[in-house]
């Protein structure tokens, strides 16, 4: 039995749902269902807000789709990601105080605001723009400002790796050691390399290349999925991604440029963040054995050892080292 404070009749009386049609909306063709809480003794329309409310949310969903006007959860979904609250998106936006809750509770937002805040949602630069404007006047503070920043860089990190991933993922066949790329065990490996030895750029790709062939060699697969190429200084990870790999993946390590007399080295230097526990036994023995062996030679000498490979010198420039060149890597246990 529904029960309601009638107006007319001064007291609380049943009432019965009826149907009524919402046809026009703000110029759109709506024809929303709507509820309509009539009493059962005077037949007063009543004003009941839960009935209303109902109402008003099937009518502005149907308004949004059809005008393509935000969506209070899309509003909500930009705060999140970004982690601020309503106060600093309405600075940001220099909106009235209010202007996000009520359109986060359901009130539709003007087609200016609309447009504005899905060009922040789609346009990731644009967005960025606005909070540097809004710190710039003084609207935000520096905090809030260093927060968006660094998630946005965050972001865009996350979006490189895996376009990197990406690049790098074959399906398993014997040109990457029968394994797709493995971000994890890349990252872990090379800062593991750095935390025991120096380690320069131009002697990573052969680091991991005789780990990752060695390991094909021993335990029939790589570690890392990585595919190699010739190069004139010794194999290199394929179409020289490595420059992309360790200027991103760089959660566990980080690279540094020194300046040598006439010459310019990138030394890699661990974070001594690494997890061991991601390699098997076996692996690790790979790793290590591999460590050791090259620990005190340097670039020169571990290039110039890499080109007595028979893999290195039976393929062309720029040409794919199958992993079944392994066989006859001329170091091993």
């Amino acid at each position: 039995m529904m029960k309601a404070y009638c107006p007319v009749c001064r007291k609380e009386n049943e009432y019965t749902i009826k149907k009524s049609l919402i046809e026009d909306f703000k110029g759109f063709k709506v024809n929303v269902e709507e509820d309509i809480a009539v009493c059962n003794e005077c037949g007063e329309e009543l004003l009941i807000e839960e009935i209303e409310d109902d109402n008003s949310k099937r009518l502005y969903e149907k308004y949004r789709e059809l005008s393509d006007t935000i969506s209070y959860q899309d509003i909500i979904n930009l705060r999140e990601k970004y982690n601020i609250s309503q106060r600093e998106l309405v600075a940001i936006l220099n909106w009235g105080k209010m202007t996000i809750n009520r359109y986060e509770n359901g009130a539709i937002p003007s087609t200016s605001h609309s447009d504005l805040l899905k060009q922040m949602i789609n346009d990731e630069l644009f967005f960025k723009q606005k909070v540097e404007e809004a710190f710039h006047k003084n609207r935000i503070t520096k905090k809030t400002c260093d927060k968006v920043l660094n998630k946005i860089e965050e972001q865009e990190n996350d979006i490189l790796r895996n376009v990197i991933i990406k690049l790098l993922s074959h399906e398993e066949s014997i040109e990457n050691g029968f394994k797709k790329f493995d971000p994890e065990k890349f990252e872990n490996l090379v800062s593991y390399i750095a935390s025991r030895v120096t380690l320069y750029k131009t002697s990573l790709n052969k680091f991991l290349w005789y780990i990752d062939f060695l390991n094909f060699k021993t335990n029939s697969r790589s570690i890392t999925g990585l595919t190699y190429q010739k190069y004139s200084f010794g194999p290199i990870i394929e179409n020289f991604h490595y420059e992309l790999l360790i200027n991103t993946f760089d959660d566990k390590f980080f690279a540094e440029e020194f300046e040598y007399c006439t010459r310019t080295e990138t030394i890699i230097t661990s974070k001594n963040n690494f997890d061991l526990s991601v390699f098997t036994e076996d692996e690790l023995k790979v790793i290590d054995f591999i460590i050791k062996a090259f620990e005190n030679k340097n670039c020169t000498e571990i290039s110039n050892k890499s080109h007595e490979e028979r893999g290195w010198k039976e393929k062309s420039n720029r040409e794919v080292i199958p992993y079944d060149y392994a066989e006859y890597l001329s170091i091993g246990f």
